[in-house]
């Protein structure tokens, strides 16, 4: 009997000990599930928005009379962005670029000018708007396409060198400026259709880059009966971090 009552005990203690083991092990268990959940959360968090920086020279079309205005001239943009998701095949990725031009005012129209012909220098910020459609070959080839539509916002003040009291075709050089000032949010000059192509290679993790191909073509000049007159065209690198 006292060794069935041992017995008795022996396998009770044991139950608890196995028992107590589970219960203090919970915890661990979920504590550690909730860790990886919320890794899972921020990897996913930090992963659905990736930034853009490009550098992408731009040739800006200019089919005025050249004895008059520049030749087409060529800026040099600096872009920042962002891709919203990152991971769809169908992202947002608004960008922002910013350049400056000089003009000259003529017939009713502002011209990109040459240096020693300007009299305004305009400071142009280029709002871009498209849906980019995505690609992936492999796991490190990215192509991408887009469109949408960009505003080009610019103001111009008289250039240095330049007295407001030179003659302009208007009667004066500050009179020109104003009117170039118009000019860019009249008739839709500021408005532009975009489409961007773009191949990516993944150096690693989310860091990724490669050639961008874009072309604004301008909503105000084809309305208006000017053709592409205004049309941009650029050629650069993308950065995606």
């Amino acid at each position: 009997m006292k060794k069935l009552v041992c017995l008795a005990f022996a396998v009770l203690f044991c139950v608890s000990a196995f028992y107590a083991q589970e219960g203090t092990s919970e915890p661990v268990d979920s504590e550690t599930s909730v860790v990886y959940a919320e890794d899972v959360i921020e990897e996913k968090t930090s992963h659905s928005l990736d930034w853009i920086l490009s550098f992408a020279p731009a040739f800006l079309l200019n089919t005025g009379d050249v004895k008059k205005t520049a030749p087409s001239p060529v800026v040099y943009p600096f872009s920042l962005g962002v891709v919203f998701p990152a991971e769809t095949f169908v992202s947002f990725q608004p960008r922002l670029s910013i350049f400056t031009n000089y003009f000259l005012w003529y017939d009713g129209d502002a011209y990109p000018a040459e240096i020693e012909n300007r009299t305004a220098t305009a400071f142009c910020f280029l709002l871009d708007f498209p849906a980019v459609f995505r690609y992936e070959p492999s796991a490190r080839h990215l192509l991408e396409g887009g469109a949408g539509v960009s505003f080009l916002c610019r103001f111009a003040k008289i250039s240095n060198g330049v007295s407001g009291s030179d003659e302009g075709y208007s009667g004066s050089a500050s009179g020109d400026v104003d009117e170039i000032n118009k000019w860019f949010w009249k008739d839709a000059n500021f408005l532009f259709f975009m489409l961007s192509a773009s191949y990516l290679f993944t150096f690693s993790g989310k860091i990724k880059a490669g050639p961008e191909f874009r072309c604004y073509f301008p909503c105000g000049s084809l309305f208006n009966g000017n053709g592409m007159n205004n049309a941009m065209f650029a050629a650069g690198v993308k950065l995606r971090f």
